[in-house]
C-alpha cells in the first residue's frame, strides 16, 4: 500500500481552507431577517463541463434546475434566504463551495449534479450524503465528482497527496465524524421520495460516499444526482422544460418538508432543553449549557420515551439526552478537549459498542474535525 502520510498532510491542510478567502459568492441580496439559509450549489461550471451527453453538458443542466429551485423558494418561502455558489458558467473549486456555505452559516447545503455511466441504459435519481462508500458504484461516483480538483490551477499544492482516481485516498475519510449525518440522511430520503412519488422517477436510493464538496461543510448537506445524462431519454428529459420544472419542484418540496419539520419540533426542543437543564441523575449529571466548543460521546438513540434511569446510564454517570428529528439521542459527558473525550470512549463502548465522539458549539452540533481546528486556535 502506498504511503498515506502525504494524504494525512492533505487533510490536515484542508481543515484550514474553509477560512481562506477566495472567490466572491454569488448570493441573493435580501436585508430581511431570515429563519433559514439554504445554499444551492450547481455542480461543475466554466472549464469543468461535468458529464457529457449526446447534445448537452452537465454544468448547463444542473444550473437550470438550481436557478429554478431558487426562484420557487423566493416566491413561496420568503423567509428563507438563498445563496448560490454560482449563477452563471463560472468555475468554482470544490473547497470554495463549502467555504461559501460555512462562511454564510447556512442551515442546509444542496449540491445538484447529473449522473453518467458506461451503461447507456442506466437511469434514475439518487441522493448522496457524506460517508464511506460501501459499494464500488458509490466509489466510482465519488471519484468522478472529486476528479474536478485536477482543473484547479494549484491543486497539486492545495490537495497534496490526494489522488481522486485511487481508492486508497479515501481511507482517510474513516477519520471523519459527520455531526449532521442524521439530518442529511433525513432530507436525502425526502428528496428521493419526492422524485418517486410526485414525478415517478426511478429511485436508486439514498447512499453514502466520500465527496469532497460535502466533506468540508458544517451543516446538513446532500448531493443530488438528477438523472443520467448518458441515457438519451433521460438527457432529453433533463433538458426539457417539463423535466426542469418537475425536478425543481421536487427538490423544493423536499426542502420545504425539511424546514417545516424543523420548525414543528422547535418549540418541543426548547421545552425539552429547559426541562433537561433541571434534570439530574445522581448529582452533577445535567445537560451541558456551554457557550463554547465542547466534545461529548454519543451513546445511543431511541424513539422511546426518554429514560435516564437505565442501569447503563447510571453506571456511566453524566448522561443526558437531546431530542432530534424524532429520536432521543443519549450522550455522556462534556469535554473541553478532544483528547479528554477520547480517553472516555472505551469505557462507553463497554456498554454501547457503537458509541462515538461528537462536538458542539454554543449547543449546536458541528463536525469533530472543525471543532478540533477551532479549539486548537484558541490554545
Amino acid at each position: 500500500m502506498r504511503d498515506l502520510f502525504p494524504m494525512v498532510r492533505f487533510f490536515l491542510l484542508i481543515f484550514f481552507l474553509i477560512a481562506v478567502k477566495q472567490t466572491v459568492t454569488a448570493k441573493v441580496d435580501n436585508d430581511k431577517p431570515h429563519r433559514f439559509i439554504v445554499v444551492l450549489d450547481a455542480g461543475h461550471g466554466g472549464k469543468d463541463t461535468g458529464a457529457l451527453g449526446s447534445f448537452s453538458e452537465e454544468k448547463e443542466v444542473v444550473l437550470n434546475v438550481t436557478l429554478k429551485i431558487g426562484e420557487i423558494i423566493q416566491e413561496r418561502l420568503p423567509n428563507v434566504k438563498i445563496i448560490y455558489t454560482r449563477t452563471d458558467d463560472t468555475f468554482i473549486p470544490l473547497y470554495d463551495r463549502a467555504r461559501i456555505a460555512n462562511e454564510n452559516k447556512a442551515d442546509l447545503f444542496v449540491s445538484l449534479h447529473a449522473n453518467s455511466s458506461r451503461n447507456i441504459t442506466a437511469s434514475g435519481t439518487e441522493t448522496f450524503v457524506m460517508g464511506l462508500h460501501k459499494t464500488t458504484s458509490n466509489l466510482e461516483v465519488a471519484q468522478k465528482e472529486n476528479a474536478v480538483i485536477a482543473l484547479e490551477d494549484d491543486y497539486s499544492e492545495r490537495y497534496e497527496g490526494y489522488d481522486p482516481s485511487s481508492a486508497e485516498s479515501f481511507i482517510i475519510f474513516s477519520l471523519m465524524t459527520n455531526a449532521h449525518l442524521d439530518q442529511s440522511l433525513f432530507i436525502a430520503d425526502i428528496v428521493q421520495k419526492e422524485f418517486t412519488d410526485r414525478i415517478n422517477r426511478k429511485n436508486r436510493g439514498v447512499k453514502q460516499a466520500g465527496f469532497l464538496v460535502l466533506w468540508n461543510t458544517t451543516m446538513p448537506s446532500i448531493l443530488v444526482e438528477l438523472g443520467f445524462i448518458s441515457n438519451i431519454n433521460e438527457e432529453r428529459y433533463l433538458n426539457s422544460e417539463k423535466g426542469t420544472n418537475e425536478l425543481s419542484e421536487s427538490v423544493f418540496n423536499a426542502i420545504k418538508v425539511y424546514i417545516d419539520d424543523l420548525e414543528k419540533n422547535l418549540n418541543a426542543l426548547n421545552e425539552s432543553k429547559n426541562h433537561e437543564e433541571k434534570e439530574k441523575l445522581g448529582g452533577d449529571n445535567v445537560i451541558p449549557n456551554k457557550q463554547d466548543i465542547y466534545f461529548s460521546i454519543q451513546l445511543t438513540a431511541s424513539k422511546s420515551t426518554p429514560d435516564l434511569k437505565k442501569k447503563e446510564f447510571i453506571e456511566l454517570t453524566d448522561v443526558y439526552y437531546i431530542p432530534t428529528n424524532g429520536f432521543n439521542k443519549y450522550y455522556h459527558g462534556s469535554f473541553a478537549e478532544y483528547t479528554q473525550a477520547k480517553e472516555k470512549i472505551e469505557a462507553c463502548k463497554k456498554y454501547f459498542p457503537g458509541a462515538f465522539i461528537v462536538a458542539f458549539e454554543e449547543g449546536n452540533p458541528i463536525s469533530v474535525d472543525v471543532a478540533i481546528r477551532k479549539s486548537s486556535k484558541k490554545q
